[in-house]
């Protein structure tokens, strides 16, 4: 990757770089002047299930709950907000961190 490409998006999220263009479903801005934010609504709880198969390591194998929600906010001022899974979110968020380093260089 060139040191001035946006980052990519993890796979499997509804996030898109194109031709110097952050895409989120058919609405688009210009990535340079866009901002990332993530709204962490994710959470860990154990199961009725882990518990019985793991006994008291299932504590520590909790199960990832909740939805993450991530505001796209473009120069021009207008806004898309999308959720994430909990399985990506860990993602998500690193990626959103590089993106909003690189959109500020």
């Amino acid at each position: 990757m060139a040191s001035n490409a946006a980052p990519k998006p993890p796979l499997g999220t509804p996030f898109r770089i194109r031709d110097d263009l952050i895409c989120v479903g058919s609405w688009s801005t210009a990535a340079k002047g866009a901002s990332v934010q993530t709204v962490d609504g994710t959470g860990k709880r154990v199961t009725v299930t882990r518990l019985a198969l793991a006994g008291p390591f299932a504590f520590a194998l909790k199960k990832k709950t909740g939805d993450l929600s991530v505001v796209v906010c473009g120069a021009d001022g207008t806004t898309q907000v999308t959720k994430i899974g909990p399985k990506k979110a860990q993602d998500v968020m690193a990626w959103a961190i590089a993106f909003n380093a690189w959109a500020q260089a």
